[in-house]
């Protein structure tokens, strides 16, 4: 039996924070990184643009490839952790091969959420998570073919886009009614619908899925109100959720995500969770809450990390933020900046439809906690210090909606 100072188990944006943090603490433990895909790692956010074909596989790897031998890692790809055995500390493999850990960091992130209609099984009917699904879908691309996506958030979206630029007629279909509803309020959500549909994609709202339509491979598909429209090619995007089978049949703490304390740490004291799949501090709300974003999974796997080697480095917290470009239009959400989020809170808006920009900052007791930007995005990066900051912007609160608002206006203030 191999046995190792660590074992990660995952190996996207978490995972591989972990190794760096680690490394940060102790450079000459034992490491093994576990993957159920077999390909180095790389960024699912760049999984659309492979199947738009702006770029191929390894610009999709978001470190180099010879990232584990250079931090002495040994990386068990296309290897699934299948039990953990805690009482042993063993991490039991697919192919019944049994690795001995003294500490463990869970980073299995996120799964697509099910789907529960008929069809959803057929040929030609996709989730998209992986690099493997996005290659299935580029298979199964015809131009001029006809592709529904199921779904209206971040994935949907660039998927959507990916397949239109492939030369596929698209339609977005949604129950709910408007676009990224979980992370844009209306009016922004109408702007980036706009752009979308004219750029020649097609979006229903309002639409429940009543089936997919096929024998073996779709047809179409079938909504409650009897509406039917025809389909080549299906993508269900209808969000993720964090993906704990591991951790509960283990018997750690699960709620909506495996719980963590401020130091990434379990309800086992050997055992550390990390990313999409972990439910950590939010940094607003106060609460724990699973932020299931790129940069929040690499700063909790690295904090984890450091702790698994000894460190006593406490999380301080994360935000919910989206950053998409779609069709030219920028746009950037972060915090509370849904319309049900904003009861009881102050809100400054400032719109101009000719120029097709919209800014929202929401404000509790003069500390911002959440914002909009589309079309003029470049005060963003400013907005999310002044949140993580928790900065009292009263003294500059009538300047948060101009145009040209930016950091050098902090300083000016005496914030910077």
């Amino acid at each position: 039996m191999n046995s190792y100072d660590y074992i990660i188990i995952g190996n996207s944006a978490a995972g591989i924070g972990c190794v760096e943090g680690i490394r940060k603490m102790d450079a000459t433990g034992s490491i093994a990184i576990i993957s159920y895909e077999d390909i180095h790692a790389y960024s699912r956010c760049m999984i659309t643009h492979y199947i738009s074909g702006h770029i191929d596989e390894k610009k999709m790897y978001f470190r180099k490839e010879n990232f584990y031998t250079e931090r002495n890692t040994t990386p068990y790809l296309g290897r699934r952790a299948k039990k953990i055995i805690r009482s042993s500390k063993i991490v039991r493999l697919d192919n019944g091969e049994e690795l001995h850990y003294k500490k463990l960091l869970l980073a299995t992130g996120a799964e697509p959420a099910p789907y529960d209609v008929t069809g959803n099984s057929l040929d030609g009917v996709y989730f998209l998570r992986t690099a493997a699904d996005s290659e299935a879908v580029m298979n199964d691309v015809v131009k001029g073919g006809k592709a529904v996506i199921l779904g209206g958030g971040l994935v949907g979206m660039k998927a959507a886009d990916a397949l239109n630029e492939r030369g596929m007629d698209v339609t977005i279909a949604i129950a709910s009614s408007q676009l990224l509803s979980q992370t844009m309020d209306r009016y922004g959500a109408d702007i980036i619908k706009n752009a979308v549909e004219s750029n020649g994609i097609h979006v229903l709202t309002n639409s429940p899925v009543k089936c997919i339509l096929g024998d073996d491979h779709v047809t179409g598909v079938e909504f409650e109100s009897g509406q039917t429209i025809p389909a080549d090619l299906v993508i269900l995007a209808k969000g993720v959720r964090p993906s704990t089978i591991l951790a509960k049949t283990c018997g750690i703490d699960v709620d909506y995500g495996i719980l963590v304390d401020e130091f990434m740490k379990t309800s086992d004291n050997d055992i550390y969770a990390a990313g999409d799949v972990a439910e950590a501090l939010d940094l607003i709300r106060g609460g724990k809450v699973v932020h299931a974003i790129w940069p929040n999974a690499l700063e909790q796997g690295r904090i984890a990390g450091m702790n698994m080697a000894g460190a006593q480095i406490a999380y301080q917290g994360g935000i919910g933020m989206n950053s998409a470009e779609f069709f030219g239009v920028a746009a950037i959400s972060m915090g509370l900046c849904r319309s049900r989020d904003e009861e009881g809170l102050e809100v400054l808006i400032c719109k101009d439809e000719e120029k097709g920009t919209y800014r929202k900052i929401v404000l509790q007791d003069n500390v911002i906690v959440g914002a909009v930007c589309i079309g003029n995005v470049e005060c963003a990066g400013v907005f999310n210090g002044l949140i993580l900051n928790r900065t009292d912007i009263s003294s500059i609160k009538d300047l948060l909606l101009e145009d040209d608002f930016d950091y050098a206006k902090l300083v000016g203030a005496g914030l910077g």
